[in-house]
């Protein structure tokens, strides 16, 4: 029997209810209809009861006997009130819990005996390790559990007529072709000779329509106390649904673990573990919204979508935007109070807001409660909790979502007169923010708007009186509220940092530096300065990031240099990815330095304002800085917090969509697009799997079907489903080549590694030339007695190459290096070109990049920083002819690092000052050393001193200079290699 078709039979004989019989379109409705308190089938409990009862006492696989736990405890949170109660009554779940035993080994017991595995190592689990139950479903099952399941055992993609043709079906719905063009193209003569299954877009449309469903969209009219200009419409989808889609999605929770892990271990997270059922699972709930513009250039019309993820996900896969680790939840709606007074339309959008997010969240707060089932990724049942981990918005978004003034922190005690304090004040619960708002409505009825914002803003309220969170068990703003990368790390630099330099050092002056810099290939360069640039994005932000210290250093007093650099180097610290208590007292320290230095800001007239010079530091998102240590210890590392790939989601879920539609009822054309595209999505990941195992198992013979389980491992999405920048691994490469795995390969070969690097060169090198015209070229006058040293020095070359000042030289102006991550030597950094090429029309002076170089053949680098390491400047990258090794010829330069006890602008700057080697006639001392003793790449910047040299330009500027700073700033990683070597603040 195919597989196809025995997955169909599985699902419709558990479509019904094992008490009455009634059939029902899906396991959920199912379990829906048992777990009703006044149904007679919900008597199940007790039959489940007794059966788990009945297999309390499993044998192990050593012949012991394991007794498990046949009840679980549950209290619901200490903070729901009446409303959760009736919520829950409204869900039809019983508030005192399943009462449900864990079976976890008496299942998995059972698994492993009927596939006939072989026994597993023993692990020591939590002690509150998740439980699982039969009974569940997976996704595959979905797929084949809808009406048009019948004929989809003989034709796997209906309803379309073959692959093909579901391939070209899903290519014209996926576009961004309007039906006029859609048809237009099917017109066509060649086209028409296709045997596919429709010719028009309407019937495109709608064979779209029949294929299985993703959560349906639905609306509902609110009725708020104020008119409106448009009726306030909220389009959302089934929570629970919303959830278990995302547990389905097999490379977002892999297919062969079960859901019992939350990827973000945290004290805070463990205290939420500890308060929920012994055996039950924590899903860790992770919201995002942001208002976001959909009209383009006339109509000022705005979308507020809610996304939904879950912590349970990896964060690396739930940081890729393709790999659909957020789904829109729903669309709040954005509309105009008719009202004359402008606070309290604001306050009546806020209101409305916090309403909206009340229905739509109404299910997860009674899952939060009470508990609820659902599926794993591999059919089994979880008794599931979902608090809410994480909430993703930036600052005016958690002023709002707190029900806090902006005046005031979203996270803590501290006003605005106390953003600048140099400590982090005490953090602003639910609980306290419960009470005020309890307050305020005793001194002043909240439906007396302009009285009750008077009451509010005595304690620092936005006036809403009704949070969607009250009644949402172990969820607390001060908690879920995250320190936001883009906004409160990248927008503080462009809205203040980048300002403040601008000021102190002069526009014209600033953008004139930043055009003098020579980038590393494949990153962002500033030729026309940065002070006119308008609709700046996060990527804009980190780019002039990497580069401010070095243009500012010189130019400016060296206190403001130590505050913009401790501030600089608090935000790359705290983007690392894990932490220990060394790191986390780095960070601290960084913020602390910039506290005791910030007052050089203000004296050097850098806090301007509309009315001239500020004396405060009333910054919003300064304040939200003290809490990132907190944060970390309560939730893990910030970057996967961080609002890009929900900004991102804004594009491919909200904009596209909108803009694809006729500029008319917008929310409603974009549920029906996202629907159409989830649909394709959903139906191409199933088709994918199930044809691969289809394949794999073979259709033909049934017992080896019935014997041998699919390779999860293989059928893994991640194989089908990729973003389009795929991965490069050149040390695999190197490993490859050097075991003979390609007995063609050119040698010598052109990709080789070290323990830390590994290096890509072209197979056809870019020039072929004598050395004495290589050395004229090249601009090089000591390149043969420099290749003539280094083969004195190598005896084997010695052997190899008879007449060096006759042979020839192969000359490649490019090498593509590759590292391990520092944080995770088993993770690759994106290859990175070094750049070695002679002056051309394009490049008047040439092109010449700096890397890490080390003496021997292998080091210690990244572990010990520079220790033992130098930089050099590549000239020349070579290959004698008769050798095996390629070359390259370097320039040399004496790095210093200063001392931070003294107040110097090289100490405040924070990196190592670079000089050239020179001989005593003046030219600079240069020497061939073999291409694998590169490290790493480097980045420098010349040290322009108070005004740059007005004769300089991007193409002269590095050859003119004789002085540098070693730019630690360029990429995080270098960063990391130098600054977690040494004590920089101390």
């Amino acid at each position: 029997m195919p597989k196809a078709k025995r997955k169909l039979c599985r699902s419709q004989k558990i479509s019904h209810c094992p008490d009455c019989g009634k059939r029902f379109a899906s396991e959920t409705q199912v379990l829906q209809h048992m777990n009703q308190p006044s149904n007679v089938c919900g008597s199940w409990t007790d039959h489940f009861s007794s059966y788990l009862r009945h297999n309390a006492s499993t044998t192990t696989r050593n012949g012991t006997e394991t007794h498990h736990p046949t009840e679980l405890q549950h209290q619901a949170g200490a903070n729901c009130n009446g409303d959760l109660e009736e919520d829950v009554a409204d869900y039809g779940l019983a508030s005192d819990g399943f009462g449900l035993g864990a079976v976890e080994d008496t299942a998995s017991h059972a698994v492993s005996e009927h596939q006939g595995c072989t026994p597993v190592p023993v692990i020591d689990s939590h002690p509150n390790m998740p439980s699982i139950y039969p009974g569940g479903t997976t996704f595959m099952d979905r797929f084949f559990d809808d009406q048009y399941a019948t004929l989809r055992q003989q034709n796997l993609y209906y309803p379309f007529a073959s692959a093909g043709d579901w391939q070209l079906a899903s290519w014209l719905l996926r576009s961004q072709l309007s039906m006029a063009a859609i048809d237009d193209f099917l017109s066509l003569q060649l086209v028409k000779q296709l045997p596919i299954s429709f010719r028009s877009a309407k019937e495109l449309r709608l064979r779209a329509e029949m294929l299985p469903s993703s959560p349906r969209w639905k609306s509902h009219t609110l009725l708020p106390q104020v008119p409106t200009k448009r009726k306030p419409i909220i389009y959302y989808r089934d929570l629970l649904e919303c959830l278990q889609s995302l547990i389905y999605i097999p490379h977002l929770l892999h297919p062969t673990e079960s859901l019992v892990v939350v990827c973000v271990d945290s004290p805070y997270l463990r205290g939420v573990d500890d308060q929920i059922p012994n055996g039950a699972t924590l899903l860790g709930v992770v919201l995002s919204s942001d208002k976001t513009n959909i009209s383009v250039m006339t109509g000022n019309r705005m979308a507020h979508p809610l996304l939904l993820s879950l912590a349970n996900i990896e964060a690396d896969i739930r940081s890729k935007g393709s790999l659909h680790g957020h789904v829109l939840l729903a669309l709040l709606p954005v509309v105009s109070f008719i009202h004359g007074k402008t606070r309290v339309r604001s306050l009546l959008s806020d209101r409305l807001v916090h309403e909206s997010l009340d229905f739509v969240l109404k299910p997860l707060k009674v899952a939060a409660a009470i508990g609820v089932m659902m599926s794993d990724p591999v059919g089994n049942l979880c008794y599931c909790f979902t608090p809410l981990i994480a909430y993703i918005a930036d600052t005016p978004e958690q002023s709002l979502l707190a029900c806090i003034s902006p005046k005031a922190s979203p996270v803590s005690t501290a006003v605005y007169k106390e953003f600048g304090d140099p400590f982090p004040h005490p953090p602003r619960t639910a609980g306290r923010t419960l009470d005020d708002i309890e307050r305020a409505c005793i001194e002043a009825d909240p439906n007396d708007f302009e009285e009750f914002l008077k009451a509010a803003k005595r304690y620092s309220l936005s006036g809403v009186h009704k949070p969607f969170w009250r009644d949402w068990p172990l969820s607390d703003p001060s908690k879920f509220l995250m320190p936001e990368v883009l906004h409160h790390f990248h927008h503080l630099f462009w809205d203040h940092d980048l300002q403040w330099c601008s000021i102190v050092l002069g526009p014209a002056e600033i953008d004139y530096h930043f055009s003098l810099i020579q980038t590393p290939v494949g990153y962002r360069s500033f030729g026309e300065g940065v002070s006119k640039l308008k609709q700046v994005t996060g990527r804009d932000h980190r780019a002039m990031q990497r580069y401010i210290i070095g243009v500012i250093a010189g130019a400016v007093p060296p206190k403001f240099l130590l505050s913009i650099n401790a501030l600089l180097s608090f935000r790359y610290l705290a983007q690392m990815p894990r932490f220990d208590h060394d790191t986390l007292a780095r960070v601290e320290t960084a913020l602390k330095t910039f506290h005791d230095n910030k007052a050089a800001i203000i004296s050097s007239g850098g806090r301007q304002g509309s009315n001239g010079p500020l004396q405060h530091w009333e910054i919003p998102k300064l304040e939200l800085l003290q809490h990132v240590v907190s944060s970390i210890h309560n939730s893990g590392a910030v970057m996967q917090w961080t609002a890009d790939v929900t900004e991102h989601a804004h594009v491919t879920e909200i904009k596209q969509p909108a803009r694809a539609g006729n500029n008319q009822d917008y929310y409603a054309q974009i549920a029906r697009h996202l629907d159409r595209s989830e649909k394709c999505f959903r139906f191409d990941l199933a088709t994918r799997l199930a044809s691969a195992e289809q394949g794999e198992s073979g259709e033909d013979d049934e017992d080896q079907e019935d014997e041998h389980e699919p390779d999860f491992e293989a059928l893994h999405v991640t194989h089908y489903y990729t973003p389009s920048r795929t991965s490069v691994n050149y040390f695999e490469s190197a490993e490859a080549l050097a075991s003979g795995a390609v007995p063609n390969a050119v040698l010598p070969h052109r990709i080789f590694a070290t323990s830390t690097t590994a290096f890509r060169l072209a197979v056809k090198p870019s020039l072929r030339v004598m050395i004495d015209e290589a050395a004229e070229t090249f601009g090089l006058s000591d390149l043969r007695p420099a290749i003539t040293d280094y083969i004195h020095r190598d005896d084997r070359l010695m052997t190899e190459v008879l007449n060096p000042s006759a042979e020839k030289v192969q000359i490649w102006f490019k090498v593509r290096v590759q590292q391990p991550s520092y944080h995770d030597r088993s993770s690759l950094e994106s290859p990175q070109s070094l750049l070695a090429s002679p002056p051309s029309a394009y490049l008047p002076s040439g092109r010449y990049d700096f890397a890490v170089i080390s003496q021997a053949d292998e080091s210690d680098w990244p572990s010990n920083g520079l220790r033992g390491h130098a930089i050099a400047q590549l000239r020349l990258i070579f290959r004698l002819y008769r050798s095996d090794t390629f070359l390259t010829y370097i320039q040399c330069f004496n790095a210093t690092f200063p001392s931070s006890s003294s107040y110097t602008t090289d100490a405040a700057a924070g990196m190592h000052v670079l000089k050239r080697t020179i001989w005593s006639d003046g030219a600079r001392v240069g020497k061939v050393i073999p291409l694998h003793h590169i490290r790493s790449p480097a980045h420098v910047i010349p040290r322009f001193g108070k005004e740059a040299n007005p004769r300089l330009t991007r193409h002269n500027c590095y050859e003119l200079s004789n002085d540098f700073w070693l730019n630690k700033y360029w990429n995080k990683e270098f960063f990391y290699a130098l600054s977690l070597s040494q004590s920089v603040f101390a």
